[in-house]
């Protein structure tokens, strides 16, 4: 069998679906089994909410080193609730959430008010050091959710497919911070509220653990897919849209070729 043709056979799929449609996809795949991986345009692109699966880590990171106590409260505020996503931007302030509630809710429901929150407490600096600890040299946390004047002054947020690619392998291989964690890690990540990209394209029983990233021009999915026989990453990452909704379709689509092709990586 040649390895590199049927390799190519899978991208050319993955390629033609491309061809039908505009803007930037950035694509990869990685056979959890094989550990065989294929990249399309793997560039640094805006990270949108893709970034939180960082914050995550970092938290239980400090949570592990006695720095942030999960079970505690943290009142939310006026001056803390943003928009965007998430149900805490109309909660009554003075509202009662833990820390392990807000991470929970900055995964499953993308709220940018418990990710900011977060971001407060554990520190932007901090959660760019474990970023490069990690290895992911293509992210980088330079400003807070829905803060677009930073923005507008150069300060984004930052990741690629490939480095999100390996920070989730790493979590389930259980390689991240530890067994117990990166496992609670990846049943947050598996209670995940969007379901209408990479869910979407797979059949309803296979269980992923995803997170989802959105911007005006952008739509993110990043998940694990616990294929029966080959379970496998995908992540794809976007710019330039010109439609979220047919580029949340564009999306499913790929991945249900992947799934359904998979073997053509080996």
């Amino acid at each position: 069998m040649n390895l590199l043709k049927e390799k190519t056979s899978l991208k050319k799929l993955l390629s033609n679906i491309l061809s039908t449609t505009t803007g930037i996809y950035s694509i990869a795949v990685k056979n959890l089994t094989t550990s065989q991986q294929l990249t399309i345009t793997p560039v640094r692109l805006r990270s949108a909410s893709l970034i939180k699966i960082f914050i995550m880590i970092e938290a239980f990171r400090q949570a592990d080193l006695g720095q942030l106590n999960l079970a505690e409260e943290q009142l939310i505020l006026a001056a803390d609730q943003v928009g965007g996503a998430g149900p805490l931007e109309v909660v009554p302030p003075g509202t009662k959430q833990t820390w392990y509630q807000l991470i929970e809710l900055m995964i499953t429901e993308s709220d940018n008010t418990a990710t900011n929150i977060l971001i407060n407490k554990i520190s932007q600096g901090a959660i760019n050091a474990t970023i490069r600890s990690l290895g992911c040299h293509d992210t980088t946390l330079q400003r807070k959710m829905m803060d677009f004047t930073s923005a507008e002054q150069g300060l984004e947020n930052y990741t690629s497919v490939t480095d999100i690619t390996s920070v989730l392998e790493k979590l389930y291989f259980h390689r991240c911070l530890s067994p117990k964690r990166d496992q609670e890690m990846l049943n947050i990540l598996k209670n995940q509220q969007d379901r209408c990209k990479i869910p979407q394209g797979l059949p309803e029983e296979i269980i992923v653990a995803n997170k989802t990233g959105e911007l005006d021009g952008v739509e993110h999915d990043a998940g694990i897919v616990y294929h029966p026989d080959n379970p496998f990453i995908i992540t794809i990452m976007t710019e330039a849209l010109p439609d979220a909704i047919k580029g949340q379709a564009i999306i499913a689509e790929l991945t249900k070729t992947v799934y359904h092709n998979l073997h053509t990586m080996d």
